[in-house]
């Protein structure tokens, strides 16, 4: 079992009496811990338990909309009514807090007389409740939480997992599920693939051709969603491929396409000022959606060059910009975009895709995602100064009938990368890299799946990655965290019919904006 040494600021990881990861020594004459998943850094038990009042109150203001949802879960998973309110606490009560001397993602659950829950933000608070509800127990039609002490917060900043919208069509409803599983197990990023060959998802305003008939959502939807996951404390990434994965908005917006029409699969044409005029509006319209993220990802990974040495508007951009070749044009390309985002507030993350060797320089402020080890190696890319988010292809890759166990995945670590193709070089072995805080974290992707099949495959393997990035000291087992999972997945079957769940049958997406 893989483990990391680290110091956690402001978290005690020594306390006496305290049940640390897995519930590892703990005392006799405690209660023994809830199921919480991912496992906290630090759990203090006590005697007793605290039988829940018919109140969640939130501190302040800008707590109240996750006060119903607190409210509302728990409603669904104990049968139990409460209501919201604002101010002080009284005995029995829920109460949500901001407290300014915990930083960041830190929270902490302190049940007593009350149940208070503290957060150095929003999320950190959101992600407090969580580990509340999954100590809930329901006994003869009480609702009780034991009485504990717990300190937390994760050892990852980035904890990701990215729903494929674009090759499969998701309902919405689907996809608000994905946010509550997301919620549930504390990952913090929700990467949408709005953009691919098969289809746009997301419907533009000022080029009203490129959302994919019947295969997209209103922006009515769009925004609902946003909030949606923005008041559980998930973030949205949105993701619009470029340039190459790119068929259906090049069909959409010809302007898009390179002269050169000799070559299939082509990729967006980075040769006309035009290109980066309209995904400069593009990318303006999805930020107006989804502004919540710090992040949007361009893509950039797989691109079919071919077209461009025989493209006259390339030809004469790259003797414009001294380019040498293909390679040099899509780097430059990289690093246009990337101040097209910066224009609107985020910053940039690319699939791997760029090698190492090359003379247009791509700035350090972008964010790769590496998932095969074939264009860039993680070391190389690190000790370039690079930030990287690790999507190994193995296991974290969900595609249809190629998924890893949640007991290989539980195996793995976020220093390291496998992959199943021969032609990576992180087949068979796998690479590994020395611990650095570059690695931000990791991300699960779920590829090309189909609707009815997508909660299915991931409400088991998610939790799996999260705990290994958010925990990676404890002192777990994999028994313990499928037993302490068996619990946490049932309360989820209830937290998913927040929205009726799919019967399978996929229906085609509504027409508009």
């Amino acid at each position: 079992m893989f483990t990391i040494s680290k110091t956690i600021t402001g978290v005690c990881v020594a306390l006496v009496a305290c049940i640390m990861g897995c519930g590892q020594g703990q005392s006799r004459m405690m209660n023994k811990p809830p199921a919480i998943v991912p496992v906290p850094k630090a759990v203090k038990m006590a005697q007793g338990s605290l039988v829940l009042g018919t109140r969640v109150v939130a501190a302040q203001a800008q707590l109240r909309p996750l006060a119903v949802i607190v409210a509302d879960e728990i409603r669904l998973l104990t049968g139990k009514k409460m209501s919201v309110a604002q101010g002080k606490a009284g005995t029995g009560d829920i109460l949500l807090t901001i407290d300014n001397e915990l930083k960041g993602e830190a929270y902490s659950l302190q049940v007593g007389d009350t149940a208070l829950v503290r957060g150095g933000n929003y999320s950190a608070v959101a992600m407090g409740t969580v580990s509340l509800l999954q100590a809930m127990s329901v006994q003869d039609g009480i609702v009780k939480v034991p009485h504990m002490d717990v300190s937390d917060e994760p050892f990852s900043s980035y904890r990701g997992f990215m729903l494929d919208l674009a090759r499969k069509w998701h309902e919405i409803e689907t996809v608000k599920q994905v946010v509550v599983m997301c919620r549930w197990y504390k990952i913090r990023y929700l990467q949408l693939h709005l953009t691919d060959d098969e289809s746009c998802v997301f419907p533009s305003s000022a080029y009203p051709n490129p959302a994919t008939k019947n295969r997209h959502y209103t922006l009515k939807q769009l925004n609902e969603l946003e909030t949606f996951a923005r008041d559980r404390g998930v973030t949205i990434i949105p993701e619009l491929e470029t340039p190459g994965h790119s068929q259906e908005l090049r069909k959409a917006i010809p302007q898009l396409s390179c002269a050169y029409v000799g070559i299939t699969r082509r990729a967006i044409c980075p040769g006309k000022e035009s290109t980066y005029e309209i995904l400069d509006k593009l990318i303006g319209e999805i930020c107006d959606v989804f502004q919540t993220t710090p992040y949007f990802h361009i893509g950039c990974d797989e691109v079919n060059r071919r077209g461009w040495d025989n493209c006259s508007d390339c030809k004469a951009y790259m003797q414009k910009h001294k380019l040498d070749d293909s390679m040099e044009l899509y780097r430059h390309f990289i690093v246009r975009m990337n101040e097209v985002v910066k224009k609107h507030g985020k910053k940039t993350i690319v699939w791997e895709g760029f090698h190492k060797e090359g003379k247009v320089d791509i700035p350090r402020d972008i964010t790769v995602m590496i998932f095969e080890c074939r264009y860039n190696m993680p070391a190389d890319l690190i000790a370039d100064g690079y930030p990287v988010i690790n999507t190994a292809w193995q296991p974290l890759y969900v595609v249809n009938k190629r998924k890893w166990s949640p007991e290989k995945i539980y195996g793995w670590n976020m220093y390291r990368w496998e992959s199943p193709w021969k032609h990576s070089v992180a087949y068979g072995e796998g690479i590994d890299v020395a611990p650095t805080e570059q690695v931000l974290g990791a991300q699960m992707c779920a590829w090309d799946q189909a609707d009815d099949i997508e909660i299915q495959s991931i409400r088991k393997r998610l939790p799996a990655m999260c705990e290994r990035i958010w925990s990676p000291d404890a002192k777990c087992g994999f028994k313990d965290f499928a037993a302490r999972l068996s619990v946490t997945d049932a309360s989820l079957t209830k937290l998913l019919q927040i929205k009726e769940a799919n019967t399978g049958n996929n229906k085609q997406g509504e027409i508009g904006k």
